[in-house]
């Protein structure tokens, strides 16, 4: 089942609190939260500091967002617990205007107090919006590669991303199949299944914690 397009997400209960937040794209700041892929859809785990979130939450005090709540919905896509909608929702977050409904309730006052904090080594990261730019164009002659093994048509001369494990591709091919699921754990080349990049050491654009 993917994500819907009704007004309202099917996880809401009654008397929780619905809180809208609208966020532009900022490059001195991540957006700045840890989030956690569940059966019940997208939990809230984590406020890193000096971020979007944490910014809003002192701006805001009444309608802080704060570990135990849920993603309702994202730039107008309901959350729901599949592995499809949680991709999708991790490319909502990474463009430049990212519209929010995040449910809060008695329940999230009862998450506080029972979620330990995630470990280190459970977090994934989203990957940035450039992520590409880090790596340099090549012909394909430099690549020793006649043909894109993700569209499988002859690549063109010049612009060939070539990836770690020396497999190339077209950039857009490239970057279309590396955000499927669009975070480091998941960025992987589509002929070895080498991880491309490892995450980051700084703080994050976001934490990630899929389903297990």
């Amino acid at each position: 089942m993917g994500c819907s397009s009704s007004a309202l997400a099917w996880h809401v209960v009654p008397g929780a609190k619905l809180v809208h937040i609208t966020f532009t794209r900022n490059e001195d700041k991540p957006l700045g939260f840890r989030l956690e892929h569940d059966s019940g859809g997208i939990l809230v785990r984590g406020i890193l500091p000096q971020t979007m979130i944490s910014a809003w939450n002192e701006q805001n005090p009444s309608s802080q967002v704060l570990v135990g709540a849920r993603l309702v919905s994202v730039n107008g896509i309901d959350v729901d617990p599949s592995w499809s909608c949680w991709c999708s929702i991790l490319s909502e977050l990474r463009k430049n205007t990212v519209n929010m409904v995040i449910t809060r309730g008695q329940t999230e006052i009862l998450w506080r107090r029972a979620l330990p904090p995630p470990r280190d080594e459970a977090l994934d990261h989203i990957l940035p919006t450039n992520f590409l730019d880090s790596m340099t164009l090549h012909t394909a002659a430099e690549c020793d590669a006649a043909e894109c093994c993700i569209c499988l048509e002859d690549l063109r001369p010049d612009a060939v991303v070539q990836l770690p494990c020396k497999h190339a591709f077209h950039r857009t091919c490239a970057e279309t199949w590396l955000t499927q699921c669009p975070t480091f754990r998941f960025a992987k080349c589509p002929m070895c299944r080498q991880q491309v990049w490892t995450p980051p050491c700084k703080v994050p654009e976001m934490g990630a914690m899929p389903h297990a």
